[in-house]
């Protein structure tokens, strides 16, 4: 990252820097942005891949990349992949502050998902006063460890150095004298000494020069007018011309403006470049820098700017340029402001897809047109306040939305904007101003069905994150009818996962079955927007909770086919988290952890924070598990700064991640402390118990340590409760057996529910009975026996605190850490294949495959690879691994 203000070098630097990478072989791809790329989505690095020196038609096809964004990453992603197994690739972009929000996005994506192939990236920036998706892009990767260069102004002796290298000639005191009002600025300080030239100003004699002259430029303005006044006239009309068309132009475009042959122009472009004020770039033309662009702009009359302008638009659309593009000349040109705004929604609405935030400033530059009395102005401010809310903007979006509620709407309009706020509200993880929202909206009696069904939808899920599960349930139901009444079906999908997740919650299993089984007939059966709500996320997770593993895993991997099919990149972070829950239910800790740790990845790739949430907390408690209490404590830190933010998450979530880490830190008082809303949810609320029915002795354990018994009796008769309600459900039987054991120090109770976890196939559940077990057996060698056992199974799960506890208890040394020449016995049993296959030469999208993986997945397992290893090289990888096979074979 190379950061600094206009005109300090960042540009010099990045080209000499693009130029070394092409001496020592390898291949470059390069783009300086504009502000304009910002409403082109994917422009800034597609362009840059499509003009990779040496040329190649590896990226030929992403100049029709079409609006699957999740389909288009994973194919750049693999296409990048194939690339760099053959030749090192560099990719260089200038004025990273104005990139597109899709490559912004895709590079956040891409430097992960490559950070073990050969591939490097360089930006340079200035830090602007609007905060863009590429400033965004700049600061995540600098907070993710990026190194950034900051480039500061030139001392003395290098402002000496650049004046004598311009003017060919040692400079003495009078000219450094003068070069001091640059502060330092190396282009400004070239324009000077090339102004001072062009007007005879500087004089040279053996081989010094010296300023002359009374007329000294005293500003970078005056500095471009003294270059500007040593060229002909039809060169100063040409650059006129040139600085209203913006950052680049083609000679033809320039010859059309000014009504002229190309051919007439070239003379006048010879001497606008020799005299460094245009760069002939191959494929258009290019001011020096924007600073002697504006300078030459703001120079022009009002009169011929406007003429220009209105010029350029015509010119805009007969080209079919940018919708942007042309509203801003039309709007510069002091006519047809509306069909500048027309142009602005059109571009928006064109643009919102793939770039929600770019759509957004569109819309927001259109309502700065419109008068407050305007017609149009409510229909463009709920469509503003929608788009603001979906790109995250959640305060602006809030205080534009409330601006225009009070002003006073029209019953649909008002209920439109309100749903887009309850939506975005939603999707933020702001769940009681969803509920308030959708409540509002709900409140008018001219809603259409349509607007209503999903108004209860989003209520529905809303109201379930706030505890409310009785008003979920009723808002779910209402939706699905109020949805299938309106054909609304996408609605009527959503309002069903909901009931479906409080039914889970309240421990009526068969409901939550039912519900996510119908949500998914309907998805299947209508397609379209019903299908992008992916319900199998929850019928996946019905099927989990009742034990039956293997139906889930085959659900879940359909429904991760579908959504990478129809590119719904929302849903990537929850497929992790179900799926990570799925393995852990296993005891497949490691791999858990890699799945948790790409969802994680996603979420705060794609801003979805309301999921970083839930899957930080999960990672917090496999860390707990694993006796990696530190790293809990920063999983746990990282997830408290969203929720800072506004963000609420189920209680099982965050609140049981918390207690779980005191328990294991501070004792069982802190953890009651942190635990007391899940026991007071009792026996209302089972969902813990649900999702992880070894959770419940857990609780039991912990009441009873902090002298609680009552909350200890009300967590048995909770889990009774729901074993009785399910009865097919031998890990909640098993479970209901575990917790009245623990309480009563019952032996017999016990041994119930290790013979019912282990027919469940909860191998964690298993060790924490058979060790509970122990402690209550009379018998020394019975106690012995399940002790052992539950060693066996905490160390083959990878469930390090607990076996570090039963090593104590049985006597054992801890076990021995394996040598350090052993590659493959470091790394865990999930991260082994994966390097093997690395040391086979296949690429990460090929791995993934092979494993039945996410590519996210394999790039979680490669970062935990390369850390534990001390590498960064694929290469380097497969050596060790190499040597690591030699080495055995020949032992």
């Amino acid at each position: 990252m190379v950061t600094g203000s206009s005109g300090i070098g960042k540009s010099h630097l990045l080209r000499a820097a693009a130029k070394e990478a092409r001496q020592a072989g390898l291949a470059v791809a390069t783009r300086a942005a504009f502000e304009l790329d910002r409403a082109a989505p994917f422009i800034t690095l597609a362009s840059a891949l499509q003009q990779i020196e040496p040329p190649t038609s590896a990226f030929a096809w992403v100049s029709e990349a079409g609006e699957n964004q999740f389909r288009t990453l994973d194919r750049l992603a693999a296409a990048l992949e194939d690339f760099v197994s053959s030749q090192p690739l560099v990719v260089v972009i200038d004025d990273a502050q104005w990139t597109d929000e899709f490559s912004a996005l895709a590079v956040r994506e891409l430097v992960t998902a490559l950070a073990s192939s050969p591939v490097r990236w360089v930006f340079a920036r200035r830090r602007a006063g609007e905060s863009t998706p590429g400033q965004q892009l700049v600061e995540r990767l600098i907070r993710d460890g990026a190194p950034e260069v900051v480039l500061g102004r030139l001392d003395d002796e290098a402002v000496g150095q650049l004046c004598s290298k311009v003017v060919g000639a040692t400079v003495d005191n009078t000219v450094l004298a003068l070069a001091a009002s640059c502060d330092g600025n190396p282009l400004q300080l070239e324009q000077l000494m090339r102004a001072l030239m062009a007007t005879g100003q500087l004089l040279v004699r053996d081989g010094i020069a010296t300023v002359v002259g009374d007329q000294l430029p005293s500003s970078f303005v005056t500095i471009v007018e003294q270059t500007l006044s040593g060229l002909a006239a039809e060169t100063r009309q040409l650059l006129g011309a040139g600085s209203v068309l913006g950052g680049r132009f083609t000679v033809d475009t320039l010859a059309r403006l000014l009504g002229t042959r190309p051919a007439a122009l070239l003379p006048s472009i010879q001497e606008a470049t020799a005299a460094k004020v245009l760069v002939d770039r191959g494929d258009g033309l290019t001011f020096a820098h924007d600073l002697v662009r504006l300078a030459i702009y703001g120079g022009m009359g009002s009169a011929a700017k406007a003429l220009y302008h209105r010029e350029a638009a015509v010119i805009g659309r007969e080209e079919d340029r940018s919708p942007v593009e042309v509203a801003e000349h039309l709007l510069r040109s002091g006519r047809s402001a509306r069909e500048a705004v027309a142009m602005l929604r059109e571009a928006a609405l064109e643009v919102a897809p793939a770039a929600p935030s770019t759509a957004a400033d569109l819309m927001l530059r259109a309502l700065d047109v419109v008068g407050d009395d305007d017609a149009e102005r409510p229909e463009l401010v709920a469509d503003t306040v929608r788009l603001l809310a979906s790109a995250g903007r959640l305060e602006r979006a809030q205080r534009l939305g409330e601006a225009a509620l009070h002003a006073g709407l029209e019953p649909p309009t008002e209920a439109a904007l309100l749903l887009g706020l309850a939506e975005a509200f939603k999707h933020a993880g702001r769940n009681p101003a969803a509920v308030e929202y959708a409540s509002r909206g709900l409140s008018y009696p001219d809603v259409s069905e349509a607007v209503r069904a999903r108004l209860w939808a989003v209520r529905a899920h809303a109201q379930f994150y706030t505890g409310d599960l009785t008003w979920a349930d009723r808002a779910g139901s209402n939706a699905y009818a109020s949805g299938m009444a309106a054909e609304e079906y996408g609605a009527a999908v959503f309002g069903l996962t909901a009931r479906s997740l409080a039914a889970q919650a309240e421990g009526r299993l068969d409901d939550a079955l039912a519900h996510a089984s119908e949500a998914t007939e309907i998805a299947d059966g209508i397609g379209g927007e019903a299908a992008h709500w992916h319900p199998r996320i929850w019928l996946g997770d019905a099927l989990a909770v009742q034990g039956r593993f293997e139906e889930a895993s085959a659900i879940f991997r359909r429904g991760r086919e579908e959504s990478e099919r129809l590119g719904t990149a929302w849903s990537a972070p929850l497929w992790h988290y179900y799926h990570a829950a799925l393995l852990t239910a296993a005891g497949r800790l490691d791999e858990a952890v890699a799945e948790t740790d790409a969802g994680v990845e996603v979420a705060e790739n794609h801003a979805a924070y309301a999921l970083a949430v839930p899957l930080l907390a999960g990672l917090a408690r496999l860390a707990v598990l694993r006796g990696e209490t530190s790293q809990a404590r920063g999983y746990i830190e990282r997830m408290r700064r969203w929720m800072a933010d506004g963000i609420t998450t189920a209680p099982e979530d965050a609140t049981w991640a918390e207690g779980l880490l005191q328990e294991a830190t501070a004792g069982p008082e802190a953890a009651l402390g942190a635990l007391v809303t899940i026991y007071d949810a009792m026996p209302r609320r089972s969902l813990l118990i649900v999702q992880d029915p070894g959770a419940a002795a857990t609780l039991v354990r912990v009441a009873l340590r902090a002298g609680d018994t009552e909350r200890a009796e009300l967590v048995v008769t909770t889990t009774r409760k729901l074993a009785e309600r399910n009865p097919s459900v031998r890990a909640h039987e098993a479970a209901a057996a575990h917790a009245e054991g623990v309480l009563r120090r019952d032996p017999a109770l016990l041994r119930l529910a290790i013979d019912g976890y282990r027919e469940a196939g909860r191998p964690l559940a298993l060790a924490a009975a058979l060790e509970d077990a122990a402690d209550v057996s009379a018998d020394l060698a019975e106690a012995r026996a399940f002790a052992e056992e539950a060693l066996s199974i905490a160390t083959s799960c990878g469930a390090g605190r607990t076996r570090r506890r039963l090593e104590q208890r049985l006597g054992r040394q801890p076990a021995r850490q394996p040598s350090a020449e052993s590659v493959l016995a470091r790394l865990s049993q999930a991260e082994r294949p994966v390097a093997i296959l690395v040391a086979k030469g296949r690429s990460n999208r090929e791995i993934a495959a092979e494993l039945f993986l996410s590519r996210h997945t394999v790039d979680s397992h490669l970062r935990k690879i390369f850390a534990k290893l001390g590498i960064n090289s694929r290469t380097l990888l497969a050596r060790l691994v190499g040597e690591d096979g030699t080495n055995n074979a020949s032992t």
